[in-house]
């Protein structure tokens, strides 16, 4: 017997820890190999994004590499899929990476 309400799986994360210069290369790769659907900079542990917030790929590295935001989400379509990754500025000018990748699309 098959449970049609069962919850889907929760998709996969991956994680990463880099500095500054993988940073440029992360999203070097995301500008030339995707399309970049929205991107959402996260200032204060308990702040709200402003509703009119628009952000480019450049914006969002100037926020993270300046200290003027916590994290910055980058979500983009690349090979059928969407992925978001959130990036959070850590001390010591390095940075976290959580990656995930959903398929909105699937059943």
């Amino acid at each position: 017997m098959s449970d049609s309400t069962a919850t889907p799986p929760l998709p996969e994360l991956q994680q990463a820890q880099f500095d500054a210069a993988e940073l440029e290369t992360l999203l070097r790769d995301i500008g030339a190999c995707a399309s970049i659907t929205e991107i959402i900079p996260k200032y204060t542990a308990t702040g709200h994004v402003p509703e009119n917030a628009v952000l480019t790929l450049e914006g969002g590295r100037q926020l993270l590499l300046g200290g003027a935001a916590r994290a910055v989400q980058f979500r983009y379509r690349y090979q059928q899929a969407d992925w978001w990754d959130t990036v959070m500025a850590l001390p010591g000018g390095q940075f976290r990476l959580v990656r995930i990748q959903h398929h909105f699309d699937t059943p």
